[in-house]
């Protein structure tokens, strides 16, 4: 017999899927169609983590770090992230978002977030409700949840 943490799970191995595949249909068809899901994802984490190296974000995107310095490369040749001398570390370089950057990411944003509201739209004020509650409980679970911890302890 299947359980409901089964099922639950399922349903989310289905769906995040296709969420993701409007997410990025929507991001190559915004204002930037050349900003790819990964280098928005680098300048959203980069938004919430000023400061951070690269093997900080290369792990956050889940590339090694020499794909991570060639997409940051490419980010600061356009002028969305500059990078900054640690000043405790002279091997360390941390990065951040350049006004350019916080612009593209606040473009891109609106964008997706346009994109989700037009589809939610189709749905009851009450179904609304129901995943915006969802995904409040989504967002605590695996924000809190450390790396590798499948038995919440």
């Amino acid at each position: 017999m299947v359980n409901s943490l089964d099922i639950c799970a399922r349903e989310m191995l289905d769906v995040m899927p296709l969420v993701m595949q409007d997410f990025r249909r929507t991001m190559r068809s915004q204002s930037a169609p050349d900003l790819r899901v990964p280098e928005l994802r680098s300048l959203a984490f980069l938004r919430h983590n000023t400061g951070s190296n690269l093997t900080d974000l290369a792990e956050y995107i889940g590339v090694s770090l020499p794909s991570m310095s060639k997409l940051v490369d490419t980010l600061t040749s356009r002028g969305f992230i500059e990078r900054t001398p640690d000043t405790s570390d002279r091997r360390r370089v941390r990065l951040g978002l350049t006004e350019a950057g916080l612009a593209i990411l606040a473009t891109a944003r609106e964008a997706v977030k346009a994109s989700f509201a037009a589809k939610l739209a189709r749905l009851t004020p009450d179904e609304v409700a129901t995943i915006t509650a969802s995904m409040a409980l989504l967002n605590t679970l695996f924000a809190l949840a450390p790396e590798g911890d499948e038995t919440g302890s």
